[in-house]
């Protein structure tokens, strides 16, 4: 892992000084703490900061090719680089170092910009083509890294995180950049800024996929892959469980290459326990593994972790995150980059620096749910198209109001919790359910909570769009569980799942793989018949079918608990005084935009167990943080 960053102008020579690339890359050192290079000439400036995985020694970028005219910065990995490298040297191409990163730039010398479609891995990369004066920028299939861009008028400067690009803003007299407020609309409402914008007004973000190539036409921005969401009839669910199989553990297995320490992530769910036991499989070496947990007992897994570090013999290390330990949400905002409101940011920024204090890589179970199906919210779309059967009348009228009496329940796994998510408040299709039950401030409730400046300024933008409900309606088949998990796979997953991951465990220098993303692993996924994965009230049946040896009966068969956060409670307690201190303060940034009377009811309702805003609160909560801490003012 590594951060990139750089600037093109075809118009000046050379584009920066290099007290200015130098101050870009300070932003962000902590992605790549092993040292910082940098590159000026002509009209290019490249600045990298490296975490060494492979090729500790001669591996530092940007690399070039064998003449020197093209360049490459990379921050990432490429599992299939080993044999890349051979096709390479067959073809009599000369590598300078044994780094993952070099294959990239002799890819592209014979293929150009089409060479990203050969790379398997996740990386956001940069190259820069000397004869053609060519800028390439690209990502990953999935959108596991991050690449922010913004365009000048004859040039176009780009990095890993929004920070860089602002800093860079801030040395060139450019002033502050103004929050956009079509993108913080996309962040009140899904606790993400959802691509290709960013919080910020003229900077956007590539989408995952994509490859942007800027020179003298102009910039062109291109997508190289997409998940095809055609299913294979012809499957059984033997071959689908036998190739499942196979594809997960080749995809485990080549995310082990690492020439610095490496370890596993253990929540005791089932795709974490599948990546630790694959890993046992395919390694002679004892493995490391590490968890976290709450002092809530609803809300902890360390048990099931445990018995999974048992089952292979794991040097096994457990955290237990504690209230008292928010006092560090000023830094995990910063880290953060954008506003972001996932909860569970939390202890992954914990879980990554008690991790990163034995490892420098670590394998996650991430993409597990979205690829297989297991989310409760996919059973709970089924529900929901039942139920939207019943008259809108019943529904709206009856129903919704009734269940809209069920007190709220501390615990997570609560059934009237569940009737109630399922009912209220009444919606009128199975895809607005599902969309309100992602959303945080709900669609319907923008017009009361928005203050009119704020309304007014995203009408004058344009209004906001939707991502996730136009992601729907690109669909054949908007309400069933496999269109859900496409619709996650190209929205909540790059947008907020990946931003967590990534974001957290730069913020300490840890490298974080996903096997469950493994693209080949996805598009095999894609095609397995949807009454494979889920059957009755159960997901990722086929996942679990395919390690029944290895996983046992009591991870696999157990409900799905995910990496829920006990932020009603930390907000009850130990967050009583400093949320009200911070969101009612008459100064404070987020009045702007929520009516400050619509914020006072919240907290109220909240602190009096009248009504659960957690959510919504947690939403203020972040972005208030993140508006001191950037200082900028929301509108």
């Amino acid at each position: 892992m590594c951060g990139v960053c750089g600037i093109v102008d075809l118009s000046s020579s050379p584009p920066i000084g290099a007290d200015e690339l130098d101050a870009m890359c300070k932003t962000i050192e902590h992605r790549g703490p092993d040292g910082t290079r940098t590159m000026i000439r002509d009209s290019v400036a490249f600045g990298h900061t490296r975490l060494s995985v492979i090729d500790t020694e001669t591996g530092w970028q940007p690399i070039a090719n064998e003449d020197g005219s093209v360049f490459v910065i990379l921050n990432g990995e490429i599992y299939n680089f080993q044999e890349l490298r051979k096709e390479l040297e067959a073809a009599g191409h000369r590598f300078s170092t044994a780094s993952d990163t070099e294959v990239a730039v002799h890819l592209y010398e014979d293929d150009g910009p089409d060479f990203v479609k050969r790379l398997d891995g996740m990386f956001a990369l940069a190259i820069w083509d000397e004869p053609n004066r060519r800028l390439v920028l690209a990502r990953d299939r999935i959108g596991k890294k991050p690449l922010f861009y913004s365009e000048r008028p004859t040039g176009i400067a780009f990095a890993s995180e929004v920070k860089t690009l602002a800093e860079s803003d801030r040395l060139a007299g450019r002033g502050s950049r103004e929050i956009d407020p079509v993108a913080l609309t996309s962040y009140l409402a899904y606790g993400y800024v959802a691509e290709p914008r960013s919080i910020f007004s003229g900077i956007s973000k590539l989408p995952p996929a994509h490859t942007l190539v800027f020179d003298e036409s102009g910039l062109k921005i291109q997508r190289y892959w997409e998940l095809k969401p055609e299913t294979d009839s012809s499957i059984t669910l033997e071959d689908a469980i036998a190739e499942t199989r196979r594809l997960a553990d080749r995809a485990v297995s080549s995310r082990l290459i690492s020439d610095v320490p490496l370890g596993f992530f253990l929540s005791g769910g089932l795709d974490s326990s599948i990546v630790v036991g694959a890993a046992a499989q395919a390694s002679s070496s004892k493995l490391k593994t590490f968890s976290i947990g709450f002092d809530e007992d609803t809300y902890s897994e360390l048990e099931y972790a445990r018995t999974i570090a048992n089952r292979f013999d794991t040097d096994h290390e457990e955290f237990v995150v504690t209230a008292d330990l928010i006092g560090d949400l000023d830094s995990i905002v910063h880290y953060a980059d954008e506003p972001f409101a996932d909860s569970s940011m939390v202890p992954m920024y914990y879980l990554s620096r008690q991790t990163r204090q034995h490892v420098t890589v670590a394998l996650s179970g991430d993409g597990g749910d979205e690829v297989f199906g297991g989310y409760d919210r996919y059973i709970g779309l089924g529900l929901a198209r039942k139920y939207h059967r019943i008259p809108g009348f019943i529904r709206k009228g009856l129903i919704g109001p009734l269940t809209g009496l069920i007190p709220e329940s501390p615990g997570k796994r609560s059934n009237l919790r569940r009737v109630k998510r399922l009912t209220h408040p009444a919606t009128d299709t199975a895809v607005q359910w599902y969309t309100g039950w992602m959303q945080q401030f709900r669609t319907e409730t923008h017009p009361a909570a928005f203050t009119p400046g704020f309304a007014e300024a995203v009408a004058t933008s344009g209004g906001w769009h939707d991502h996730m409900s136009a992601a729907f309606a690109s669909l054949d088949a908007p309400a069933t569980a496999r269109s859900a998990g496409r619709v996650d796979t190209t929205t909540y997953l790059p947008g907020d799942l990946m931003v967590k991951a990534d974001r957290m465990s730069m913020a300490h220098g840890l490298e974080v793989r996903s096997p469950f993303l493994d693209h080949h692993l996805v598009e095999f996924a894609a095609t397995i018949p949807g009454e494979y994965s889920i059957t009755g009230r159960s997901g990722k049946q086929v996942l679990k079918h395919a390690y029944a040896d290895l996983i046992p009966g009591e991870i696999s068969r157990r409900p799905k608990a995910g990496f829920t956060v006990p932020v009603a409670e930390w907000i009850h307690g130990p967050l009583r005084d400093s949320t009200r201190n911070l969101l009612l303060a008459p100064d404070a940034e987020v009045a702007k935009v929520i009516r400050p009377e619509y914020i006072a009811r919240m907290v109220e309702q909240h602190t009096t167990r009248r009504y659960n805003h957690a959510v919504r609160i947690w939403n203020l909560i972040c972005l208030e943080t993140w508006a001191q801490s950037f200082k900028v003012s929301l509108i």
